[in-house]
């Protein structure tokens, strides 16, 4: 039986010996970002409604400034169970919150359910070219009950994540306007969002606005939307398109983070300097710091750097 390799950094002529412990074995495999969530997983039902709080963007920029003092938060209750699919439900449309729905452009053939449904929205997610040729539009719908219709027309997924943020302030717009006058007869805002199967370019519109009115991620926007409306058509490139607008997100989010810290540091600043003088006098008598105090930090911070994974025998 041949003996067993000793590692060069064992070797008693080894000019190098290891500063940490090395586990021989496999590296284990990175677990993916994305993982899945259970429903029951989520406290669906248990949210009091849509606050300031988990919205940590610039005002202005997804929703109107004061959006969130005159909306109710009633219109934006999570689900509390998922939907008992059947095939046949994919020509309906699925609401998703109280004040937003998702389906098909076929459901808009049936006016009498979108007037006692009382939308005041009807929001088409299409292709440019078929935005040309007049399809997929909710504008007669619309005309019929005297409530509004309005398109995202797009040539491409990777040209919908652009127009994600325009879609996205477009609902919430609506949602903080006055109710029009007209058929519906509801005293709230409602938006449905379609495309021509209510499964593609519309539900990623949907999942969109889901992680930034939430503040959640990709996989459990993904599972909020889907729990009601099953038959969702996203694909990896849906997927990935969908990541990049949460790395777009969580950029923002720190951006705006930045900015509020600036800010009571700034207020932080202006009140230190009023104290200065007498903060300075404390430090030391004769006005010079503390040199013990220096060398402390120093030796605090040269303790934090990274130590060198092998260290020379002759040192």
């Amino acid at each position: 039986m041949a003996p067993s390799e000793v590692p060069m950094s064992q070797r008693a002529d080894a000019q190098y010996t290891p500063t940490h412990q090395y586990i021989s074995g496999r590296r284990l495999p990175q677990q993916s970002t994305y993982t899945g969530v259970t429903f029951e997983g989520i406290d669906f039902g248990l949210s009091e409604g849509l606050t300031p709080t988990p919205h940590q963007f610039q005002e202005g920029e997804f929703v109107p400034p004061g959006f969130f003092d005159k909306v109710d938060p009633a219109l934006f209750q999570l689900p509390v169970r998922e939907v008992e699919w059947s095939y046949e439900k994919r020509r309906n449309a699925q609401q998703i919150l109280p004040c937003l729905h998702l389906g098909p452009w076929s459901c808009l053939s049936e006016r009498s359910w979108l007037n006692r449904e009382g939308f005041t929205l009807l929001l088409a997610v299409r292709d440019r070219r078929l935005a040309m040729a007049r399809l997929i539009s909710g504008q007669k719908a619309a005309a019929d009950l005297g409530v509004e219709a309005d398109s995202i027309d797009i040539e491409d997924s990777q040209q919908l994540i652009t127009a994600l943020p325009h879609a996205i302030r477009r609902i919430n717009e609506h949602i903080f306007s006055s109710v029009p006058f007209g058929l519906s007869m509801s005293p709230r805002k409602k938006v449905i969002v379609f495309c021509e199967t209510g499964n593609g370019w519309s539900a990623l519109l949907v999942v969109a606005y889901m992680m930034v009115m939430f503040n959640i991620g990709v996989s459990q926007a993904i599972h909020i939307v889907q729990s009601q409306r099953f038959c969702l058509d996203l694909d990896d490139s849906s997927t990935q398109l969908l990541s990049a607008f949460e790395a777009i997100l969580n950029a923002k989010r720190d951006v705006e983070k930045a900015k509020q810290t600036a800010s009571r540091g700034f207020h932080f600043t202006r009140s230190m300097e009023r104290s200065k003088k007498r903060g300075m006098s404390e430090i030391d008598g004769d006005g010079d710091l503390d040199i013990d105090m220096v060398n402390m930090a120093e030796g605090q911070n040269h303790d934090r750097k990274p130590s060198a994974p092998f260290q020379d025998r002759s040192d």
